[in-house]
């Protein structure tokens, strides 16, 4: 690396140093430096913490968002990645995989010592997509001055099977005068080569898989909680979601004539139906047989009704004409069975589709 001496036409060359000869440590130089500008890795992050307690007490190192709303583990080493740093990062992000969306606003707040809705919506105004695919995918940054080969070795055989990892080597450099220059490289997937490599590791994964294409089925997250119950949903023909945008902007995307698998989260599957009205606020949806509010219809949710007035913060409904469903204490499931954190998502997986096809009907 050199730095030009463009009044002398001179070109000087800088010194290959260590961050260790430096005096410089990992937590409180290297992280503070990207915790600030975090577009040395590459691009830009949002980030929404630092030194994460983990439940295993481990602490993570950054944890940021990308703006195709990935979660991005950002494991960080001074001089040396060490031979392990890669199975201490896919640690980390199995587990911020199973945060929930309020969770994630719930973390950021904390680090901002602000409100969650305003950290919901700094998230919102930062991803170029919908808050609803908010961590449906998790990245991995190594970050270090010089990569184990076998680290390299494991990164590599891990990004063949489709796990997000890249690792960006961080050059410090000193003048004569001392000054000092860092050059950030990333050097998996070089960027020279990264459509390529990317377009043939999701080539190569798509053939192993054979996963099946969308047939119009979809997935809903049926959660149950102070506003609103299965037992409503199956009594009264509906389905809701509420208490913040971006919950509730999830069920516009069900059309009339849909067709819905209900999953309960922790437990199964637990109805499929057609869609045969689209969302509104829970104030405005009328039962079709009856001409009665819902919200005169003798609900069991403790608090359906709370925000109704609030097109933000409402509980939203979609009508549905259940066709085949289940208590929820015969929820259908099996070992590996589809199920995501968003409210409203397409049912892809071809082996959960048959499943439930067998199970409730298509």
């Amino acid at each position: 690396m050199f730095r030009v001496d463009v009044n002398n036409k001179q070109l000087i060359e800088l010194k290959l140093t260590g961050f260790y000869e430096l005096g410089l440590r990992e937590r409180f130089d290297i992280q503070e430096w990207i915790e600030k500008s975090p577009t040395i890795l590459g691009e830009e992050l949002l980030v929404i913490g630092k030194e994460v307690i983990l439940p295993s007490g481990k602490r993570l190192d950054l944890l940021c968002v990308d703006k195709a709303a990935a979660l991005v583990v950002v494991e960080l080493k001074r001089d040396d990645s060490g031979a392990s740093v890669e199975w201490q990062a896919i640690k980390y992000a199995s587990y911020c995989s199973n945060f929930l969306p309020e969770e994630i606003f719930r973390q950021y707040a904390g680090y901002l010592d602000k409100a969650e809705a305003d950290a919901a919506k700094a998230i919102e105004e930062f991803i170029d997509g919908d808050i609803e695919s908010l961590n449906s995918d998790q990245r991995i940054i190594l970050a270090s001055k010089e990569f184990n080969s076998e680290v390299i070795s494991a990164v590599l055989w891990l990004r063949e099977f489709g796990v997000n990892i890249q690792c960006t080597r961080l050059a410090p450099y000193v003048d004569a005068d001392g000054g000092l220059f860092i050059k950030p490289e990333t050097i998996i997937p070089l960027p020279e080569a990264k459509d390529y490599i990317e377009r043939k590791e999701i080539k190569q994964r798509k053939v192993a898989a054979a996963p099946g294409e969308w047939t119009g089925n979809w997935f809903v997250n049926v959660g149950e909680g102070p506003h609103r119950t299965w037992e409503d949903n199956l009594k009264f023909g509906f389905i809701g979601a509420g208490q913040g945008k971006h919950y509730s902007s999830a069920l516009h995307r069900l059309s009339v004539g849909d067709k819905i698998y209900a999953y309960m989260r922790g437990l199964g599957y637990v109805g499929f139906g057609e869609v045969t009205s689209p969302a509104v606020m829970i104030r405005d949806f009328i039962l079709p047989d009856s001409n009665i509010p819902l919200l005169e219809a003798g609900l069991k949710a403790a608090m359906p009704d709370e925000n109704s007035d609030d097109e933000q913060l409402s509980e939203w409904v979609v009508g549905v004409r259940w066709i085949n469903t289940v208590p929820k204490s015969q929820a259908k499931t099996f070992t590996g069975v589809f199920a995501n954190q968003n409210v409203v998502c397409k049912l892809r997986h071809e082996q959960t589709l048959k499943f439930v096809q067998r199970e409730f009907g298509k």
